[in-house]
């Protein structure tokens, strides 16, 4: 290495002030991230749910339920059926697109959860999925007949 390639790389700083800036700002993306997925959403009590038909674009919302108000409303009553509405529970079916395809929906009024009892799709995923007992918790989903129950909370505000 010659003399003169030596003396270059003595003055030349380690680190330039674009470098500094580059460094500062991916270290503050990955603490932003960090927060995202390592703090949850605040657990707090389950307020309302609701219960749509189809993915993509323009599903449809055929059920909600005010735990608040304790007020049920059925948007589409060919798709959702109620069973049962006692003071403590709300038993709901959901009717998928084929012949005979249901969920069957249990809102538990005093313990403030959702839950799918029984269906008759082929992986049952919906029914083994935990129950909604939060505004925290994970939607249900059942793929086979397009139901998606979820809570109407996100990030400390009501869904429009």
């Amino acid at each position: 290495m010659s003399l003169r390639k030596v003396e270059q790389l003595r003055a030349d700083k380690g680190f330039k002030i674009w470098d500094i800036a580059v460094y500062a700002a991916l270290v503050i993306l990955i603490l932003a991230l960090f927060a995202v997925f390592v703090f949850p959403k605040k657990n707090t009590p389950l307020t309302s749910i609701k219960i749509t038909k189809g993915f993509g674009l323009e599903p449809v919302t055929v059920c909600t339920y005010n735990f608040v108000l304790d007020s049920l409303e059925v948007a589409e009553p060919e798709v959702i059926t109620v069973e049962e509405n006692t003071p403590s529970l709300i038993r709901l079916t959901f009717h998928g697109d084929g012949e005979g395809e249901y969920n069957t929906i249990v809102i538990d009024k005093s313990a403030a959860s959702v839950k799918v009892t029984s269906a008759n799709c082929p992986a049952l995923n919906c029914v083994y999925t935990a129950a909604i007992t939060s505004n925290a918790s994970s939607p249900i989903i059942c793929s086979t007949h397009q139901m998606i129950i979820q809570t109407d909370y996100v990030s400390g505000s009501v869904i429009q």
